[in-house]
């Protein structure tokens, strides 16, 4: 029974690993689009990128929680962030994968 579980385990961490790849997949597809200037800077700069009601959210463990909220999590020796694939990378490394 321990081997199930564990495996279970591991599914699901492959799972929310796969779908944090996704979302970084369509970040960088978005900021691509809006043609960002970088690097952003500080957190007000990143805020403006996803303001409040980004219909995009990290629902990685059953919660889920926007965009402009993971900015706010970051803090000033986070930045700059010098390209799409950075912010990306900053941003979702604040979901949880649990």
């Amino acid at each position: 029974m321990a081997e199930e579980s564990k495996h279970s385990h591991e599914e699901a961490t492959q799972d929310a690993i796969g779908e944090i790849e996704e979302l970084k997949i369509e970040i960088v597809e978005m900021l691509k689009d809006a043609a960002v200037k970088f690097p952003v800077k500080d957190k007000n700069e990143l805020k403006n990128l996803f303001p409040p009601g980004t219909k995009m959210a990290c629902r990685v463990g059953g919660k889920e929680t926007h965009f402009d909220e993971l900015a706010e999590t970051l803090d000033i020796d986070d930045f700059p962030l010098e390209d799409a694939s950075a912010v990306a990378s900053k941003i979702l490394s604040r979901c949880s994968i649990t």
